[in-house]
């Protein structure tokens, strides 16, 4: 008899549990990404959840504080290897946030970066020589185009140029006025400025 109820209740018990995790909403996959703090500026939800703020970054500093040595590298091909960019508590500037640690194989546009030593921490100080410590932070990453595209990025990336939106939003609708709406042509200059 003993034998008979031992997987009856086993049984029951999964199906109580089962039932709880429904109720509470856990799944196997987890639940939906919550992002932490207030946004310095408007922009995508797809670009957030790409570059936004993560848990183990330092707070954000101004950039135009910046008084550190001057570093400069010219970049030849995108992406430059730059992972991700933080703006300034105002919303302008820009400070290297991550770097790609590697560069795959020689002439690998995304190891230029670090094969230049540029660091985390870094304050962009001026592109082409025009200074950005002041310009919106959506405009510089608009005009330097540097963005490492993962396979989540470049199919976010083909559904906006096909005319899909992941915010519900027209396309095309840009802010950009640094540089007069262009993009940087390559070779692309720009000076790092260590924030001391």
């Amino acid at each position: 008899m003993a034998r008979s109820r031992t997987p009856v209740l086993s049984l029951v018990a999964s199906a109580a549990l089962a039932t709880l995790a429904c109720q509470l909403g856990l799944s196997f996959v987890g639940t939906p990404p919550q992002l932490r703090g207030s946004v310095a500026q408007n922009v995508g939800v797809d670009y957030l959840l790409r570059n936004g703020p993560k848990d183990a970054d330092p707070p954000l500093s101004e950039p135009s504080s910046a008084s550190g040595p001057t570093h400069v590298v010219e970049y030849k091909k995108k992406p430059f290897g730059i992972a991700r960019y933080a703006p300034g508590v105002s919303g302008n500037g820009a400070v290297v946030r991550e770097v790609e640690q590697q560069s795959r194989y020689p002439g690998d546009p995304r190891g230029q970066a670090f094969l230049a030593g540029v660091q985390a921490g870094w304050v962009v100080s001026k592109i082409n020589g025009v200074d950005a410590k002041t310009v919106a932070f959506e405009s510089l990453m608009e005009h330097m185009d540097d963005e490492v595209l993962d396979p989540v990025a470049s199919l976010s990336l083909n559904l906006r140029e096909n005319g899909v939106s992941s915010e519900g939003k027209g396309i095309g609708e840009s802010t950009f006025t640094f540089g007069q709406g262009n993009l940087a042509e390559l070779p692309i200059t720009v000076e790092y400025q260590e924030a001391r």
